[in-house]
């Protein structure tokens, strides 16, 4: 603590002697206008010091004052080398101050203006501009290295646009100014591989979302290869003469790993949405091939003249455009035809607002060997659903080496229920019923070994989640055993482990109920908006495994179909009472089935009591 205090009083000493030269700078009379521009130039950057002491000291709006002089004062003069480096450097700065004031328009204007700067002054084809401090060195840099320095300002503006992008919401741009950010980096030889590789993991769950899988892999890879290198810097890595914390390397990774995770579970996710897809697809396509129309002959070559005629209309439309495009051709000039070789080139510095964000890939990287872990496209069969279900199953057995359950609770939880998705989506593709149920007993497993430790007082969250998830389980476990069943005799020993089953899946769902109840284990008159569908929903489970049990006489049967009855109305009651609040929660289907077997139910038991008397 001291010492953080004295550091804020240099701070504060520092910033006193940079206002008393700043006054010394004011009261110079310049003579000539050469004179002019240079104090002007010293007055901005010495404007420019002191904005950036008071950010440091945590004083924003003192910050924001001395900048924006700053930039008043270099407005006097016109832009040129000696001063490009320094407006663009403090649009930067100020963008940085705006956006830590909630103020992201402003920030996003003065980035943008910082973009118009930069190809401005490029455009004029002036050399290298100076370094924005170096007014005040005696030592002055090459054109290589003032041009290196430029560059790397320029590097920062789409830096902070692309997170200024992402707050607005504008994601395809963030994704693309994060794209370019990092390949500049790569290209100038200036960027932390940790920090490097971690944002450009990052960069692929924008991919992911977009179901552009193919991208998400190449940036994923990137990212893979450039740890590695850090990862050897003991021994000849071209990182080797960096110090890296052998914590951070590992936390780093895990992450990367879990970004990997999260590709694997998605793509398999999207490929089981596909598959659906496809043979709803294949069924509109047969029942469409059997409905055959007829047409009487005449009619038949009214049609064939028409589309003779509609030929040769198009044909001579075709050679009137011809000639127009050609005269449009002749009419274009130099710079247009640049400007459009520019756009089909794609590049990464020369084009920020591209359409095709999927055509950029990162280049200087060796990234084939990590792209060649998984497949980039959906999966069409039970082989390509496997080799990404064992890619993320590996990088959820390392991942779990950092992120262990003792340390990181949450993190491990949420690890493990996505090594439960990649189950549970490959099941999907596996035709076997038999290996499917052992796929979902391992997901059992899995997440029963989550929750069984976990304390409901610090975590009650999660062991809702996983008690639901683990109902969900155990219900569709149920539905394949009796699928099984209607293909095969079942002994009656194991229609007793299917009722075991039914038992089990109740008392999750039951579980899931009974952890929305408060501290005093008083269950609430209305449910948080996130817990009303799952409350509902688990309520129409219960009632439906109700109905599934095998019960041994007509008591049984009839015990078992009145619990149904009371569940199907729980979730009735609720419904009806909060109509308000369960209008936007797609409830339609299940609600619609709620009410039907309320209403069937107390027949079908009154039909039993009869048939048994």
């Amino acid at each position: 603590k001291q010492w953080y205090q004295r550091r804020v009083r240099a701070k504060y000493a520092g910033r006193n002697m940079l206002k008393s030269a700043l006054q010394r700078a004011q009261s110079f009379k310049p003579s000539t206008d050469q004179e002019t521009a240079r104090i002007r130039c010293a007055q901005a950057t010495i404007f420019h010091y002191i904005g950036q002491v008071s950010i440091e000291v945590e004083e924003p709006k003192e910050a924001e004052k001395n900048l924006q002089s700053c930039l008043d004062v270099i407005d006097l003069e016109p832009v040129n080398k000696y001063n490009i480096s320094l407006r663009l450097h403090v649009h930067n700065i100020l963008a940085t101050v705006w956006s830590g004031r909630n103020d992201h328009d402003k920030a996003y204007q003065l980035l943008e203006k910082a973009k118009e700067l930069h190809a401005g002054y490029l455009h004029s084809k002036e050399p290298p501009p100076r370094a924005y401090d170096e007014i005040f060195m005696d030592e002055k840099f090459s054109s290589e290295e003032r041009n290196v320095m430029f560059e790397k300002l320029y590097t920062n503006t789409l830096f902070y646009l692309a997170q200024v992008y992402g707050v607005r919401g504008d994601n395809k741009q963030a994704a693309a100014h994060c794209h370019i950010t990092l390949q500049r980096q790569l290209e100038a030889d200036e960027f932390d591989p940790l920090d490097w590789s971690l944002n450009c993991a990052t960069l692929s769950q924008y991919y992911v979302t977009m179901n552009n899988y193919v991208s998400a892999r190449h940036t994923l890879a990137c990212a893979s290869s450039v740890l590695s290198n850090v990862q050897e810097s003991s021994e000849n890595s071209q990182y080797s003469d960096e110090s890296y914390d052998n914590e951070k390397i590992l936390k780093t990774r895990a992450d990367i790993e879990r970004c990997w995770i999260k590709f694997c579970v998605n793509l398999l996710k999207d490929s089981v949405a596909d598959l659906e897809a496809s043979d709803l697809s294949d069924k509109v396509s047969k029942i469409t091939e059997m409905k055959n129309t007829f047409e009487d002959e005449e009619d038949k070559v009214e049609e064939e003249e028409k589309k003779e005629k509609e030929e040769e209309e198009k044909k001579e439309d075709e050679k009137i455009e011809d000639l127009e495009a050609g005269e449009k051709e002749k009419e274009k000039t130099v710079e247009e035809e640049e400007e459009e070789e520019l756009k089909k080139r794609k590049t990464f510095s020369d084009l920020v607002d591209i359409e095709d964000l999927e055509l950029l890939r990162i280049t200087n990287v060796e990234s084939g060997q990590y792209e060649e872990l998984v497949p980039g496209e959906l999966c069409k069969s039970y082989e390509d659903a496997r080799k990404v279900f064992k890619a993320g199953s590996k990088f959820v057995e390392n991942s779990v080496k950092y992120y262990t359950f003792d340390e990181y609770v949450t993190d491990h939880v949420e690890i493990k229920k996505d090594l439960s998705s990649l189950y549970k989506n490959l099941a999907v593709f596996d035709e076997d019923e038999s290996r499917k149920c052992k796929m979902h007993k391992r997901r059992i497993d899995t997440l029963t070994d989550l929750v069984s430790p976990l304390n409901i007082q610090h975590f009650r969250q999660l062991c809702r989640q996983l008690r639901f998830e683990l109902g969900e389980v155990k219900n569709t476990m149920v539905s394949l055993k009796y699928s099984i069943a209607a293909e095969q005799p079942v002994e009656q020993q194991n229609w007793k482990k299917i009722n075991n089953l039914c038992f089990g899946a109740i008392q999750e769902f039951e579980n899931f109920c009974d952890l929305l109840r408060d501290p005093n284990d008083k269950f609430p008159e209305t449910l948080s908006n996130e817990t009303v569908r799952p409350y509902i929903v688990s309520q129409i489970y219960i009632a439906r495994l109700y109905g599934k049990f095998r019960p041994t006489d007509t008591t049984q049967k009839l015990a078992f179909l009145s619990k149904a009855e009371t569940h199907f109305k729980k979730a009735l009651d609720y419904f009806d009472g909060h109509m308000a609040q369960c209008r936007d929660m797609d409830l339609k289907e299940e609600i619609d089935v709620a009410r039907e077997m309320a209403h069937f139910l107390p027949r079908k038991m009154e039909r039993i009591r009869q048939m048994a008397t």
